[in-house]
């Protein structure tokens, strides 16, 4: 990912987090203590997808534990027991936040991104064959509740 590209959407995601989760970055320190296994996202992540067009073409995906999909309701909401349909519900929300404070950085000039809703897709490796033909950089930013992994499609046109 360009240098820009990556520190700004890292940026806005941990901002996103923290203003609507109460969620941290983790310190230099707490990175060099996590195993392999923490650092990673296994096959039972969750994903939430948000389409843009307009100024610029694309999407952006964020990935997520069941644990740390957990802690996002229960932060967001308040509730300790949330049903599936709140806790993507919450998912999809921060989803559609960082994506909507991301595409000025691939809009062309003063021109308007339409961002589309967000939904839940079924196979994180697979959100389609349209942005699969597309630029896509990934980055996965840590958090004190957990890792989640972010995504950006994008058309060079």
């Amino acid at each position: 990912m360009v240098a820009l590209h990556e520190d700004k959407l890292r940026g806005i995601a941990y901002r996103t987090f923290e203003i609507t989760c109460y969620m941290y970055p983790l310190e230099e320190w707490e990175l060099e203590d996590l195993s392999d296994e923490e650092r990673e996202l296994n096959d039972n992540s969750i994903t939430a997808l948000v389409e843009f067009d307009g100024a610029a073409k694309g999407a952006m995906s964020i990935r997520v534990s069941p644990e740390l999909l957990d802690a996002i309701s229960e932060n967001m909401l308040g509730m300790e027991e949330g049903t599936d349909e709140l806790k993507e519900g919450a998912l999809c929300e921060i989803a559609n936040i960082i994506c909507g404070n991301t595409v000025p950085v691939f809009a062309k000039g003063d021109n308007i991104c339409y961002i589309r809703s967000p939904r839940i897709i079924e196979d994180h490796t697979n959100p389609g064959q349209e942005l699969m033909s597309m630029q896509n950089e990934c980055l996965q930013i840590y958090l004190d509740e957990g890792v989640a992994e972010l995504t950006i499609y994008y058309s060079t046109d």
